[in-house]
């Protein structure tokens, strides 16, 4: 499967933000038993192979101790502030949160600020289970990190959900029904240093990894006086609100090479977070075309009760649910631009960010 992605340069409020240290993050394992060596050295595997998916990518990162923790002890603990929160469960309580509604864990992000309170929680499937019935557990740990990776650098729930839409193909692969290119480039291997074994995961798509630019500006938009003046005359009437955000973006549409959308809905699986979003994600059995939905649970909205394993206070943080079509930083980026303040490269890289999080884009 061909997954094309590119990642704009720019910096602004929402996007990824470097520290020193990088991202810092922590696993929280919790069992369903206190914690002994064996789960310790597994609670050590899964940190390493997050350690290991983050270099592939190039992310500079910083690792705070992780900490397993009988399932009981889990609400009376304090808990360092970290950018990512990996909430690992065991399976009897994997089971009960996610398995029995027919999903393997879930990515959210609370806040407007992409730069922190990220929280992945995934579970390990159940003792002597296959990868028929559900998703390994380094694959679906992969595959969260990915959509983190995504919301990190700005892109939205169905923007992460179109590019990371794989669950079919790699369900192919695992089952071993077809072995081709496509499965070769779908999945890349860690070796773990703690086992010794080698874990299959979601490969890093190589425009990410390098940090490749968009390309979806016409060449002679930079060297063009009057085209640059024409949109910077649009710029102006919409910063001051004589024409609308709906206006504004069919002017743009007009003058760069939009993609289209193609013709595939795309149903972005969320619990309802009043100040962020979620991505759930299906187990193997779920995804299975012979798959009887009765034998899911039918009160999902009992799933909800995983929010209450958020490791920090999330009524505090302000909401980016509210935010209209046209982002707040690129108005005020377009006012600058308008006004001769900043650079054409600046205004055009934030332009990009529309383009890649679907706000300009042909139907």
């Amino acid at each position: 499967m061909a997954i094309t992605l590119f990642v704009t340069l720019a910096t602004t409020q929402g996007y990824s933000q470097s520290t020193e240290n990088g991202i810092t993050w922590q696993i929280i394992y919790l069992s369903d038993n206190v914690c002994n060596v064996s789960e310790d050295r597994k609670v050590l595997d899964m940190a390493g192979i997050v350690e290991k998916y983050f270099a592939m990518y190039k992310i500079t990162n910083q690792k705070i101790d992780s900490e397993c923790f009988f399932h009981g002890e889990f609400f009376d603990k304090t808990f360092s502030e970290v950018d990512l929160n990996i909430l690992v469960f065991d399976d009897k309580i994997g089971q009960d949160l996610f398995l029995k509604y027919g999903y393997n864990g879930l990515y959210a992000h609370f806040g407007s600020l992409r730069i922190d309170n990220h929280v992945i929680m995934a579970t390990t499937p159940p003792q002597f289970s296959s990868a028929y019935e559900h998703t390994e557990f380094p694959w679906s740990l992969s595959e969260k990190l990915s959509q983190f990776i995504l919301s990190y650098h700005g892109y939205n729930p169905g923007s992460i959900v179109r590019i990371l839409d794989f669950k079919s193909d790699y369900d192919q692969c695992v089952k071993r029904i077809v072995a081709d290119e496509k499965c070769d480039k779908m999945i890349a291997e860690i070796h773990s240093d703690v086992t010794g074994e080698d874990f299959s995961v979601l490969a890093p798509i190589p425009e990410i990894m390098n940090q490749k630019s968009i390309k979806y500006l016409p060449d002679d938009l930079y060297s063009s006086h009057v085209v640059k003046e024409v949109l910077r005359k649009i710029t102006n009437w919409w910063v001051n609100g004589i024409i609308d955000d709906q206006m504004y973006l069919d002017s743009i549409k007009e003058i760069i090479d939009t993609p289209i959308k193609n013709n595939k809905e795309v149903n972005t699986v969320e619990l309802e977070i009043p100040n962020g979003f979620s991505i759930l994600s299906f187990s193997n059995k779920k995804i299975q075309n012979n798959f009887d939905e009765s034998e899911i649970i039918t009160s999902e909205s009992k799933i909800h009760s995983v929010l209450e394993y958020i490791p920090f206070d999330t009524e505090s943080l302000p909401s980016d649910s509210g935010l209209s079509e046209i982002p707040i930083w690129f108005k005020n980026r377009a006012g600058l631009w308008e006004q001769e303040k900043i650079g054409d490269r600046i205004f055009f890289d934030g332009m990009t960010a529309l383009i890649q999080n679907g706000a300009i884009i042909e139907k």
